[in-house]
This record gives structure tokens, C-alpha cells and sequence, in this order.
């Protein structure tokens, strides 16, 4: 770290020999940990280490000879500069991520990355099984699908295009666009509900979604018709969900196209969940690229083939045991 001296000396340079020193890049990790107040954070979406992201911090604080942040209990602080600092680099991305933007809309070929990102059980069961179709169609495209829980920012390229589940809440300079609703039921193997085919919700055991996705539609909804159930299992993701109903262990709360290719599940009547809406969100710049147009048109045609499966009707799923 430089001397309180060399801090001086750096600050009374002019700015425009400041700037001709000050690596741009030190500016991304800065913002990072602003937004997220954590190295451990910060270091994660930016697919670095720890280290790494205070390094360059530090680096930043003595090019432009100014503390940015105050370390405590309660995280890393910005002090008075980094909050002004942290305004001027934000419109400094936007015009960057800006000028990106039209670079690849003027880019008319049909290769390269199209980055994706959506709920894991979407792009395992819904996209993934789609995928030499797109391969047929467009050999050129390499298809990159982020499935993660963590609403990815389209406007700061963290993906190009998102399949959210659920109406869209701040998407502003994003298009957005409904493609179907999606039937959940309650699905439980035939080796738990031998021919029964009611499902109770006092005494069948249940599997679901653990603490840190119980703000979810489904999960919400399980809370108020059977606040009491016992739930023998709980996990973070849908494919665990539908394994452990598989073993018969307990009754599962599925989206109904997932469940229709799981032999070993059977659906119970009972209460039937509100059906959830699957988004698509793309930013306006990028909407016309050619090759985000080939994966959007590849995905409206996919949805379209399976809205049967997917927006299913009661009873929709519903099987004899094997």
C-alpha cells in the first residue's frame, strides 16, 4: 500500500495524468464489492478468488491516492470518496456495456455464444433435452446455459437471455414476453400410495424445497393448505425433489411435464397449485443479433411443441402403476 505521502503526491497530480495511469479494469472489481460488501461475494461472480478482489481494490485506492472503503464487522464500508466514486463508475459501465451492446447487435453472424440463464429444472429438463435440434439448425451457436437460482443482470451482460419463472418485476431496458404457464401438481410414487390416488395431506409425508427457497410459489402454497404436513425431506433443487419422490419417501409438489417422464410417479387429486408463468427477458439491444434471434426462435418453437406438457391439464400426468 502507498505511503500517506505518495497518497498526497498522487492526489495533487492532475486528473488527467491520473487517469493516464489508472488501470480501467481495477474499476469492475470495485464495483463488485460495492454491490455485494463482501470479498467472498464479490470474488464469486466474478469467478475469482478472494485475494484477487482486495488486490485490485488496493490498487485502485493507490492509483488514485484515496481510501474507497472502510473494513469492519459489518463488511467493507464505502467511505465519502467511494460513495462518489461508485456513482461515476456505475454511468461509466452503463456506457460501456452500452457500447458492447451495439457492437454485437451489428454482428450478423450466426456463431459464437449465446449465454442463457433460467431455473436448473428448466434447463435440465426443458432445454438440455432440446438441444440437437438447435445443434441441427445452427452448428455455428455454442449454447452456454447458467442455471442458477441468482437472477442474473441482462443489462450488465451477466447473460444475454433469461427463462424466468414468474412475471418479471424491474426489467427495465429489458423486452419481456410470457411463453406459458406451468401445471404443478402433487406427485408421489406408486410404491407410497399403493392404488390410492386422493392425496392426504394430514398424514402422507412430504418432501421440498428447503429454507433458503421457501419464499417459492409452491412452497408458499403448501404452507397454507397443509401447514401441518410432515416433511421428511427437504433439498434445493427440483431434481432432488423428484429422485426423493421417486424412492417413495414422500409426496412432491412438481411441475407436471417434469413429473409426466418419471414412470415411477403417479398424480394425486387434491388441492391443485396456481400455476406459475415461464418469462423470457432480453435486452432491446440484443433482440435482434442474429444468433440471440436463433436461440429465442428455437426456444419459442420448443415451448410451443410442449405447451400441452407444460400449461398440462388437471389430471395431465396422471399414471397407473408399473
Amino acid at each position: 500500500m502507498a505511503t500517506r505521502a505518495e497518497n498526497a503526491q498522487a492526489s495533487a497530480a492532475p486528473a488527467h495524468e491520473r487517469a493516464g495511469s489508472l488501470d480501467w479494469g481495477n474499476l469492475r472489481f470495485f464495483l463488485e464489492l460495492v454491490r455485494s460488501g463482501s470479498l467472498s461475494q464479490a470474488a464469486k461472480r466474478l469467478g475469482v478468488d478472494r485475494n484477487t478482489v482486495a488486490r485490485r481494490v488496493a490498487a485502485l485506492e493507490e492509483e488514485l491516492g484515496l481510501p474507497l472503503f472502510e473494513r469492519g464487522p459489518q463488511g467493507w464500508v464505502r467511505t465519502a470518496a467511494g460513495l462518489e466514486l461508485s456513482h461515476l463508475t456505475s454511468r461509466v459501465e452503463e456506457d460501456v456495456l452500452a457500447v458492447a451492446r451495439r457492437a454485437d447487435a451489428r454482428d450478423r453472424a450466426l456463431t459464437g455464444t449465446v449465454r442463457l440463464t433460467t431455473a436448473s429444472n428448466i434447463a435440465a429438463f426443458l432445454l438440455a433435452p432440446a438441444l440437437p435440434a438447435l445443434r441441427s439448425a445452427h452448428p455455428g451457436l455454442v449454447l452456454e446455459i447458467a442455471a442458477d437460482q441468482r437472477m442474473f443482470d441482462l443489462g450488465r451482460r451477466e447473460a444475454d437471455l433469461a427463462l424466468r419463472m414468474g412475471r418479471p418485476r424491474d426489467a427495465g431496458g429489458l423486452v419481456t414476453r410470457k411463453l406459458t404457464d406451468v401445471a404443478y401438481g402433487l406427485f408421489a410414487s406408486a410404491q407410497l400410495v399403493g392404488s390410492r390416488r386422493e392425496v392426504d395431506l394430514a398424514r402422507d409425508p412430504f418432501v421440498g424445497f428447503d429454507d433458503t427457497l421457501v419464499s417459492v410459489p409452491q412452497e408458499r402454497w403448501l404452507a397454507d393448505v397443509a401447514p401441518d404436513r410432515q416433511v421428511v425431506f427437504r433439498c434445493n433443487s427440483t431434481a432432488s425433489l423428484v429422485a426423493a419422490a421417486r424412492t417413495g419417501i414422500g409426496v412432491a409438489v412438481l411441475p407436471a411435464f417434469i413429473a409426466a417422464e418419471t414412470p415411477e410417479l403417479v398424480r394425486l387429486r387434491g388441492p391443485e397449485p396456481v400455476p406459475h408463468e415461464l418469462w423470457l427477458l432480453v435486452h432491446g439491444d440484443l433482440r435482434e443479433t442474429p444468433r440471440v434471434r436463433a436461440v429465442i426462435e428455437w426456444v419459442d418453437a420448443l415451448v410451443a411443441r410442449l405447451r400441452p406438457e407444460i400449461a398440462g391439464s388437471r389430471h395431465a400426468g396422471v399414471r397407473s402403476p408399473r
